[in-house]
């Protein structure tokens, strides 16, 4: 199981310079997208982050304003993020153990039963294929219409003693579909990858006890492949799964990487640092940010990177994606104890404005500059990250169970 953490009924009051009755921003005027765009941002919201490097950023604008488009409710807490097809259809995931497929009047089209909790987002294939793994141990894939394709089960309990029930072989981190259909995605303490039928390609090991792979693995442009581990420690691996560079840190990692266009990849641990480390190992800066590091960092168009921490007085941060130094911070509401705070990752749309959620109940909308553009309250703490729909609208889950658009 992946802990959200407990669930606080938290009046949140805006604890930066804004009032707290800030009134939306206009919108600005779009800026050009660099030729470097990955063609994927224009297609949907089809993988974790937006795409296989985890950057966060999307092909279009998204709300200025908190216009509720619809909810739609499942029987469980939502901690995932959703993805969305070209179509507009909207998959998410929900603690019921269902998987449902939605359309973008927020009326169900289906629902498939994936036998235990999903903490992971769904990620969509080129032919339509979603792949979702859950607390059942196992990952699957489910056609566009709901029927079941193949079940791939982790379970491996005469493995060095683990036992199935202590969840170990959870499924609990997001696939990623490599350039050439490999699925690849972290349980226990391997990294699994497989064809796009099923089969086992090959399985890498991080690591002897009880280390365990709890970040979604990212793919930079060359195929490399890198994730984290509680284990303290960090890899890369090439395509076929063959052991890169390894870097080791001074708490676990949680924090699923990203990939920036030039091959760096950034990563925060809950040594409260967020690290960027050049293509072949070398460590170009490792920022403190004084609190763990437990959401995957976004990546502007321009560079910039946007990390958030836990802890008592919780902030989005962002930082020159070069240097590592912080450029502003946006402090959410404080609230108790080491588990409160942002697990939600920042998505950045078209102009630079900046979305996620926070542990205050809040979904929130920045301004490039850190200002506050506008804040929802849902009924629960927001651990999901926020998704783009290709026209814009605006989709993210929460504890509450329901699944927001805003549009």
């Amino acid at each position: 199981m992946r802990p959200c953490g407990p669930a606080l009924v938290v009046l949140a009051l805006l604890s930066c310079s804004q009032s707290p009755n800030a009134q939306p921003i206009p919108a600005r005027a779009s800026a050009s997208p660099p030729a470097t765009l990955n063609p994927q941002e224009q297609r949907g919201w089809m993988a974790f982050r937006g795409d296989a490097a985890h950057t966060g950023r999307a092909g279009a604008a998204g709300p200025r304003a908190p216009d509720l488009r619809w909810t739609f409710a499942t029987g469980g807490r939502i901690c995932a993020d959703a993805a969305v097809a070209e179509d507009g259809t909207v998959y998410a995931a929900s603690h019921d153990h269902r998987l449902y497929a939605i359309g973008k009047d927020g009326r169900q089209l289906w629902s498939y039963d994936a036998g235990g909790k999903i903490w992971t987002s769904p990620v969509i294939g080129k032919d339509g294929t979603i792949y979702v793994g859950s607390d059942d141990d196992r990952l699957a894939a489910v056609d566009a219409s709901g029927k079941e394709r193949w079940v791939f089960v982790t379970t491996e309990p005469a493995a060095r003693g683990d036992k199935p029930e202590d969840g170990r072989w959870d499924v609990d981190t997001s696939p990623v579909l490599a350039a050439d259909g490999t699925v690849v995605f972290g349980c226990n303490r391997f990294l699994y990858a497989l064809f796009a039928s099923g089969v086992l390609r090959w399985k890498f090991e991080a690591g002897l006890g009880r280390v365990k792979v709890f970040t979604s693995p990212a793919v930079g442009r060359d195929g490399t492949i890198f994730f984290g581990t509680q284990g303290r420690s960090f890899h890369a691996l090439t395509p076929i799964g063959a052991a890169g560079w390894k870097l080791s840190t001074d708490g676990d990692n949680d924090g699923s990487p990203s990939v920036g266009d030039d091959g760096t990849v950034y990563f925060g641990s809950d040594d409260g640092r967020l690290r960027a480390v050049a293509p072949g190992g070398t460590l170009r800066f490792a920022t403190d940010l004084g609190g763990p590091i437990r959401a995957p960092a976004a990546i502007a168009r321009d560079g910039t990177v946007y990390a958030s921490t836990y802890g008592p007085r919780p902030f989005l941060a962002a930082l020159d994606g070069r240097t590592g130094a912080v450029r502003w911070r946006f402090h959410i509401e404080p609230g108790d104890g080491d588990l409160y705070g942002i697990e939600s990752g920042a998505l950045v749309d078209a102009d630079g404005y900046v979305y996620f959620g926070g542990r205050d109940r809040y979904v929130y909308c920045l301004t490039p500059e850190g200002a506050l553009a506008w804040r929802f309250l849902t009924g629960g703490q927001v651990d999901a990250g926020p998704v783009l729909g290709p026209d814009g609208t605006l989709y993210v889950g929460s504890d509450d169970g329901k699944l927001y658009a805003f549009r």
